[in-house]
This record gives structure tokens, sequence and C-alpha cells, in this order.
């Protein structure tokens, strides 16, 4: 029997009542958890009542934005968040256990409303979109499922380690001293938190052996993130990411810098175009010289369709990497670190080109330049595994899974895994 028909069965057909909660609003869909979130909301309320409450940033909800919302099924209530009052409030943690990103998304007006709808409704699940809106629901007795994505800590500790800037060292230190603590304690409150790799899991477990975990791992829109096989169209070297966000910045940096000169040691005519949203002021004027930055782009996707290689030095964090999905999708062949495909299911030579280094990661992208029916080899093959394991029906089952074991006479998931295992 089918995996929905299942947990409808064991909820016997009931239309559950679904409290979901989001640091950010889940539209428009820039950013892997605003995607994330608005997919599984629009999965849920197939079937569910789902009331969402989310903060607004710094500005009110957009015609747009309600539409979007409104339109799956969900209704929705919005808190607006003024970023430097929230990091005013944030200086708070100073006096508490509260890690700093989760200080700075406890915000009185969220906790009223969260407060005020579970007084009023009967919830029979509550869903925290991030550990920044887990303190809203933690002592709530309905069932409730973290949606951690990423094990925190170890995102801290490798973003410390691969740290050369000072001030960023010293703020993710504080960051890693706080999640110890924090992390695992958080987690004995949620019957089942779900991240995105094994990765992840195996190093939550190392701080919460108890609790329980599950595979839920992230969706790529196949009939929009559509494929170009044709090789000899593609041209240019490719970087996409936020670029307010600092890993990015950086790595857009070290293309810049490192890696494309000793690329046009051999191809002097290779261009490259650095997409993403909000680039500083001081990335932008790198730009010159073959090298583009387009700022705010309605969509990535046409850059990814016709780059000859995505190029993406990732090192250290944690998590699975949207952006690989999406030029894995889109037919670009993806050169990156082996954490840039951690939780993806690709070897290297086969989908992907895998280096340890800014010189290996060149001639990884030398060798796709010169060679595009070795590039067409690997595209072909990613798309296929975009296809077996990363569409959001793929996702959708993998969480109904959770559910029905969620809601089964066994109680919470003890965990195994929500989706197929993936043998490399």
């Amino acid at each position: 029997m089918h995996t929905r028909e299942n947990g409808n069965e064991l909820r016997k057909n009931k239309r559950m009542s679904i409290l979901f909660l989001t640091p950010r609003f889940p539209w428009p869909l820039i950013g892997g958890d605003r995607i994330k979130s608005y997919h599984l909301l629009k999965h849920l309320a197939r079937n569910n009542e789902v009331t969402l409450v989310t903060f607004s940033h710094n500005s009110l909800v957009t015609e747009e934005q309600k539409k979007a919302v409104e339109q799956i099924g969900v209704e929705f209530h919005a808190i607006p968040l003024n970023p430097i009052i929230a990091g005013l409030r944030s200086a708070s943690s100073l006096f508490n256990d509260l890690p700093l990103e989760v200080a700075f998304y406890t915000q009185p007006k969220f906790t009223r409303k969260v407060d005020e709808l579970c007084a009023e409704r009967n919830f029979d699940l509550g869903i925290s979109f991030f550990m920044r809106t887990a303190e809203y629901i933690r002592n709530y007795s309905f069932k409730k499922i973290l949606i951690a994505e990423d094990c925190r800590l170890m995102y801290q500790s490798r973003s410390s380690e691969a740290s050369k800037n000072l001030q960023q060292r010293i703020i993710r230190q504080w960051e890693t001293h706080r999640l110890r603590r924090y992390e695992p304690e958080v987690t004995k409150h949620f019957d089942c938190t779900t991240l995105v790799t094994r990765e992840d899991i195996a190093a939550m477990r190392t701080q919460n052996p108890a609790a329980g975990y599950a595979l839920l791992t992230n969706g790529v829109e196949l009939d929009v993130y559509t494929p170009n096989f044709n090789m000899i169209s593609r041209t240019g070297i490719l970087f996409v990411g936020k670029l307010d966000v600092w890993a990015n910045e950086q790595m857009a940096r070290l293309i810049i810098h490192e890696i494309l000169p000793y690329i046009r040691t051999i191809r002097p005519d290779v261009a490259l175009s650095i997409v993403g949203a909000n680039p500083s002021a001081s990335l932008r004027r790198l730009a010159g010289n073959g090298v583009e930055i387009y700022a705010n782009v309605p969509s990535v996707k046409t850059y990814m369709q016709s780059a000859a290689v995505f190029l993406h030095p990732h090192k250290g964090a944690s998590g699975i990497q949207n952006k690989a999905l999406q030029a894995m999708a889109c037919g670009c062949p993806v050169v990156t670190t082996q954490t840039g495909v951690q939780g993806i299911a690709v070897r290297h030579g086969e989908e992907v080109l895998i280096a340890k280094s800014s010189e290996e990661l060149a001639e990884h992208a030398l060798t796709l330049l010169n060679k595009p029916e070795y590039a067409l080899r690997l595209a072909r093959n990613a798309r296929i595994v975009i296809e077996k394991y990363h569409s959001w029906e793929a996702i959708d089952n993998a969480f109904d899974n959770i559910l029905a074991e969620l809601f089964s006479a066994t109680g919470a998931p003890q965990i195994k895994s929500a989706t197929k295992k993936i043998s490399l």
C-alpha cells in the first residue's frame, strides 16, 4: 500500500491540525530553507489543516507572498522582525544558555502568537523548521518534529576551523560553546529530529544518542530546473550563492583570486560568472576582466543551464548544498569538494569531480572545459541521481514515512532512515 495511504490509515483518515513554525517567510523561493519549508507546507496542506507562524523580516508581507501561501491552503500569521532590535535582544543570550542564532529569533510577539494559537486549537502536530523556532513549542505535549536540517555544532565548529577572519572565528567559537549544551538538550523535547545527511545524523547521535532522528534530504523542482546537455553551447565558469552569507562570499573570492588565475594560465579566455543575492560593495568591485557579478537575479536556472562548469570550492560546514543539487538538475557539470556533495549519492569521476585543493579544483575545471564529451557523461549521470533521490515527490514520500511512524503504535522514530539507503 502507498506510504501516504498508510499514514492516513494510521491516523484513521483524520485531517490533522498542524502548527508549522519558520524563521523566514517561505516565499519567494530564494534560499534552501524557504524552498523546503514551502514544499513541505504545500504537501501537508493537501490533507490537513496547516497553520503557519513565521517572521516577516523588516517589512510587511507583500500581496505576492500572501497569495503564494494562501493558494496552497495554508493559514499564516506573520510576525514582523526588525533585525536591529532582534540583534540587540540576542545580546541577552550572554545571560542565558541560548546560542546567538536561536536568541535572535526568540521574540515575545512570536511567543504570544504561538501560545494564543495553542490555547485556541487542539494541534495534533507541531513542526519547528530550524532550531531557531524550537523554543516556541519545545514544552508542548502534542507530537513534535524538529526539521533541524544540519548539525549546528558540526557546522559552527567546522566553520570556525576553516575561518581566517578573527571576528568570524570568535563568533563561531562562541556558538560552538553554546551549541554543545543546547543542541542535545533541545532534541530531547521533540519526537523526531530530521537532518539532510547521514553525517549530520551521526554527529547528532554523538551528542544525544537517545533522541529520534530521520534522514530527510532536500529536493529540486525537476520541471523547473531542466537540463541542457548541449555542451557545445555551454561556456564559462559559474558560482552561485547567497552572497550576503559570509561563507559564500569567501568562496567567490577564492575563485577570483586563486582558482581562476590558475585556470587562465591554460585557458586565458575563460569567463567567470558570480550569481547571487546582495553582494557586498567590495565584492562588486572585483567585477571586470572577464569576471561578471549578477546580483539579485529572478532565477539562477538560466545561468546553470548555460555554464560549462559549476565551481563550488566548499570548505567545512555541514548539511546539503542546494546549489549543487540545482546545478546537477540543470545538467551543469559540477566541480567541488567532498563536503560540497555530502548527502548526495555521487562519485568522483562518475557524476561530479571532487578536489582537495584549489589547484585540483582548477585542474578539474580545465578537464571539463577541454573534454565536453566527458563533461556530458558526468552531467547525464548527475541528472539521473537528482531524478532518483531528490524530486519533491521523493521528499514528500520520505516525510510521509516519518509521519506514519510517528503516529503508529510504536511511537517516535528511532531511526532507521526515512529514505532508501544509498549505496555508493
